[in-house]
């Protein structure tokens, strides 16, 4: 469900008092990430929410970052009694020496996942056949996939990874979207994406997105949030659109478009 209690409509589970967590919910959870220092970040710290709760964590990630080297698994995987026995004195983290330490042994694990499949990400994502699970019913704790998930990791020699710490981290890095039907993020997220081509009085044509063509086209020709490079180049000449979906498959298809010479767009824009 969605939290209605504010300007916009969040999940409800976010707590609309701490602007950290709703910066959280707004910006980060749920995304897709195809990062692998931000996959490992993510696995250590809902390992160390075991028991606690991730605004809890939320407020330690930062100092998190310091003493952990960023995250980097290289570093972590060369850590000592002695840099253990240190965290375990750091009140910035949550001091418990099982999950300090399967940090440790976590960045191993991970570092051997990266060599066997050129990236963590690349194993991850083959689970939901690279494309998030949709999801916009009553958020679970674990689910079948998030129990294939956690066995397996922890036949890697990964710990602290349980069904329910999975499924966690599942929704942290966008492998499955559990905002709510009425949140905001969703809705904005099914908003459909445009490419678009502009032609310049010189006869040049740019290629962009954007959610709204007409609106992006009175930017260009009349504010600063337009394009640079269609500054002083007017009149401008909408001269095709098409509609494609989500923002990753807009770029992915502008960048197609960037590529191909002035021939085969002005053939393309013939068609229409």
């Amino acid at each position: 469900m969605a939290n209605k209690n504010s300007s916009k409509s969040r999940c409800n589970w976010v707590n609309l008092e701490n602007p950290l967590y709703v910066a959280y919910h707004d910006k980060e959870w749920g995304k897709p990430v195809h990062n692998d220092r931000t996959h490992f970040q993510f696995l250590i710290l809902e390992g160390a929410q075991a028991g606690l709760s991730w605004e809890t964590i939320l407020k330690k990630r930062i100092h998190y970052r310091k003493v952990f080297d960023n995250f980097d698994p290289r570093k972590i995987a060369k850590y000592t009694k002695s840099k253990t026995d240190k965290l375990m004195q750091d009140s910035g983290i949550v001091r418990n020496r099982l999950k300090i330490e399967s940090a440790v042994s976590n960045a191993k694990a991970f570092l051997a996942l990266q060599r066997e499949f050129g990236s963590f990400d690349k194993y991850i994502w083959q689970f939901v056949d690279n494309k998030p699970i949709q999801n916009t019913g009553k958020i679970l704790s674990k689910t079948p996939l998030s129990d294939k998930i956690s066995k397996d990791l922890k036949k890697r020699g990964f710990r602290f990874v349980g069904s329910t710490i999975i499924y966690a981290y599942m929704q942290a890095v966008g492998l499955v979207n559990d905002h709510a039907a009425g949140c905001f993020v969703r809705q904005r997220e099914n908003i459909p994406w445009y490419v678009y081509l502009i032609k310049t009085k010189d006869n040049t044509l740019y290629t962009g997105i954007t959610t709204n063509v007409q609106k992006r086209l009175l930017e260009h020709e009349s504010s600063k949030k337009g394009a640079k490079y269609l500054r002083g180049k007017g009149p401008l000449a909408l001269v095709y659109t098409e509609k494609v979906g989500s923002k990753s498959k807009a770029l992915k298809r502008e960048l197609i478009i960037k590529k191909m010479t002035k021939a085969q767009k002005m053939q393309m824009i013939d068609k229409i």
